[in-house]
């Protein structure tokens, strides 16, 4: 794992190296000590040192990266979503992805969960994006390209998060065989990492069998699959069922989520998830119920 030097956190942050040792030795900040006595701090824990004080940044991207400082960034307001998507919107749009990236880094570090980050400024800039297919072949050009800042951007923040415990629960999902949309279930599992779990994407287009045979192989707590594509048979298939079933006599769950996913009856392990902020609720109960 990456590590700093107070002089390099201090500088990020615009305070003097003395500050951030003083954070440490009081508490606040942790670090470990080299054989020489020197203080180094892992970048996760910068990160959550300062989504957790609230401490504005004057340079981010010494320390974590992702371009140039953004002056857009604002601390987490759920009622701002929809501006802070425009603004999002507008970077994408201009092909500017390296302050898009830096504006969704910095909305982060500002605070902002990585759910409302998905639900809000991300969605809602890629369906604006998503709107300019009508007008034309440039359109899709453009949903690319914006699609693809994204998931940079989304590796970039799993960079900042601290690693998960060696007795995690496991967590492993995909899209389903025929839906070819990375990004659904790249946010999905960013979500679950950022709340301690130990993530498996299967990407894009993953055949149902292979998803059963993950879930075999790791014994997790949720399997997930984002469908973004309406399938023909608007119906669960009986694999789906038979696999929630088993999930659910051992205490697990299977979650389906998406633009995609058909009308669902009751069934025991199934749980039917609407956004990225309902499934950290429902993954944070879980974690409650294996503690």
């Amino acid at each position: 794992m990456k590590e700093i030097s107070p002089r390099d956190l201090a500088q990020s942050l615009g305070v003097s190296e003395s500050s951030v040792k003083r954070w440490v030795d009081d508490g606040e900040l942790r670090a470990r000590r080299t054989a020489g006595g020197h203080r180094r701090i892992a970048v996760a824990e910068a990160a959550r040192f300062v989504r957790a004080s609230g401490t504005a940044m004057v340079r981010p991207d010494l320390i974590f990266g992702g371009g140039a400082p953004s002056p857009l960034a604002r601390t987490y307001e759920p009622a701002a979503s929809r501006e802070i998507g425009q603004l999002l919107f507008t970077l994408l749009d201009h092909d500017d992805a390296a302050k898009a990236r830096a504006f969704l880094l910095e909305l982060y570090l500002s605070g902002w969960p990585v759910a409302a980050l998905c639900d809000g400024p991300i969605r809602y800039a890629l369906e604006e994006i998503g709107a300019l297919w009508h007008h034309g072949s440039a359109g899709i050009v453009i949903e690319h390209r914006a699609t693809d800042t994204c998931v940079r951007a989304l590796s970039e923040l799993r960079a900042l998060f601290a690693p998960p415990a060696a007795d995690a629960p496991v967590a492993i999902g995909a899209a389903p065989s025929g839906d070819p949309y990375i990004l659904p279930s790249m946010m999905v599992a960013a979500v679950l990492a950022d709340l301690g779990y130990r993530d498996h994407n299967l990407g894009a287009n993953t055949p149902f069998a292979a998803l059963e045979n993950a879930a075999n192989h790791y014994r997790p707590r949720i399997v997930w699959l984002s469908q973004s594509i309406a399938r023909d048979n608007a119906r669960l298939s009986e694999a789906e069922t038979r696999l929630a079933a088993r999930l659910a006599r051992r205490n697990a769950a299977l979650i389906m989520g998406g633009r995609g996913v058909p009308p669902m009856l009751p069934r025991p392990g199934l749980v039917p998830i609407h956004s990225m902020t309902e499934l950290a609720a429902f993954a944070r109960g879980a974690l409650a119920g294996s503690a």
